[in-house]
């Protein structure tokens, strides 16, 4: 799980900027029995399930996307030493242009707390920390990299607790380009060091920016083949009747896909190697299947059932389905969820159950919402600890602000406090006489 993530000179984040994941100080509802809203890890509660709101720009999709930025600087190897990296520095100050960018994140591994810091430009990366925090005020070194910019090299200070061999030391240090990260290199040789694996894994499994759309329900759901898909497809399909669908069950059936004769004799055509990543990127060597329903039709529902294709479901059923996937890949795994700019087309009650459900079912998995619809703010299972706001001043700066928890009664709505009180600047700010005057103008122009 996450805790906090904090960025420097990165897109509009001129100054050290930090999205903390705990929870407050937010007093337990009854709710809270069933549906706790965070996690205990290593005696810091992280927050399950946390809201990131803003006006348009102010910043929310920038910060998030510093996951992804951490996810490619630090799994990703480039093959060069001349190859260049994603560098966005705050673009309104001359000498952030110059600087380099800094991403830290602070986050669980089953019993271990970690630190990790990365600092790079558009060429090279400068440092590379990696720490186990043990208490508040104590932290241990795993492993420190710079750049020596006289050398040309990019040295690392492997400290005592990694226990990592000199022929690993060797083999990390001799392949590590300077823009390359300590970590990446792990994929890059035949290193099997537990430590550096697991880290490994955490950047490329443990969080992931998700669009639903981007989910194939097709291949995704779960057939009947294991016994646990049988019980996973049973409960999706309980979860569907008990938000009133009128769906009872599914079937997933094999197909064939008939490719273009013209790309099956393109294919031939090619060397081997190409032909394999070809077939890789079309995943032609994979099943494919299609989904039909089954409604229940009229009061005798055991013997008529009615049949429909997945693809002619509504929208609304089709997210309800996107989002129960992702909701247990996150749990299954124990993964932190992103979902940016989220706006979504379910209904409210039947969205607050989804929500509910992944509080009740899921112990260390995260999801984080980055959204405009406020309305989400009236469910039971949202707390006022779980909302962070990003806000951008004259300058174009952007930070975060959190609800003040001794401002806002425990019994308020929400909704309208974060909709209506502008407190924390969180609203566009409207200016009526201008809009009249533009409208004034339009008119003569249309005229």
């Amino acid at each position: 799980m996450i805790e906090s993530l904090s960025v420097t000179n990165f897109y509009c984040f001129k100054e050290r900027t930090t999205l903390l994941f705990t929870a407050g100080k937010e007093r337990n509802r009854s709710l809270d029995n069933t549906y706790c809203g965070f996690s205990t890890q290593n005696k810091v509660n992280i927050l399950k399930l946390v809201y990131v709101l803003g006006n348009n720009g102010a910043g929310k999709s920038k910060i998030l996307s510093a996951l992804s930025a951490l996810k490619y600087l630090v799994i990703y190897s480039r093959e060069r030493k001349d190859e260049s990296l994603r560098y966005r520095p705050f673009a309104f100050d001359e000498t952030c242009l110059h600087t380099p960018s800094v991403i830290e994140i602070v986050y669980h591994i089953d019993n271990c707390r970690y630190y990790y810091m990365i600092k790079w430009d558009k060429s090279i990366i400068w440092e590379e920390r990696l720490q186990e925090i043990k208490s508040a005020r104590t932290r241990v070194d795993l492993f420190y990299r710079w750049y020596d910019k006289n050398s040309d090299v990019a040295p690392i200070d492997f400290k005592p607790p990694m226990r990592i061999s000199d022929n690993e030391s060797y083999i990390i240090t001799s392949s590590l380009l300077k823009n390359n990260s300590v970590i990446s290199v792990v994929a890059t040789t035949n290193i099997s060091h537990p430590l550096l694996n697991t880290q490994y894994a955490f950047f490329a499994e443990g969080f992931e920016i998700m669009d639903l759309n981007d989910v194939d329900l097709n291949e995704e759901l779960p057939d009947e083949k294991t016994d646990h898909n049988k019980l996973l497809k049973r409960v999706i399909c309980g979860f569907l009747h008990s938000v009133d669908t009128n769906i009872m069950t599914y079937e997933k059936l094999k197909i064939e896909v008939d490719y273009p004769s013209e790309l099956l004799q393109h294919m031939k055509s090619l060397p081997e190697k190409e032909q394999s990543h070809l077939r890789a990127m079309l995943r032609m060597d994979e099943e494919k299947h299609t989904i039909n329903t089954f409604h229940r039709l009229g009061k005798n529902a055991e013997t008529r059932r009615g049949r429909l294709p997945l693809s002619e479901q509504s929208d609304g059923t089709k997210e309800i389905l996107r989002l129960l996937v992702v909701l247990n890949e996150a749990i299954a795994r124990k993964k932190t969820i992103i979902l940016d700019d989220y706006s979504s087309g379910i209904q409210r009650n039947t969205l607050n159950q989804l929500l509910k459900f992944f509080l009740g079912a899921s112990t260390n998995s995260q999801l984080i919402i980055s959204t405009q619809d406020y309305s989400l703010l009236d469910f039971d299972v949202t707390r006022r600890d779980s909302i962070r706001f990003l806000v951008k001043n004259e300058d174009a700066e952007a930070h975060v602000e959190t609800i003040k928890l001794s401002l806002l009664h425990k019994n308020s709505s929400l909704h309208h406090y974060v909709s209506k009180m502008n407190v924390y600047k969180q609203l566009p700010e409207m200016d009526e006489p201008l809009f009249e005057k533009l409208l004034s103008v339009y008119k003569e122009i249309e005229r």
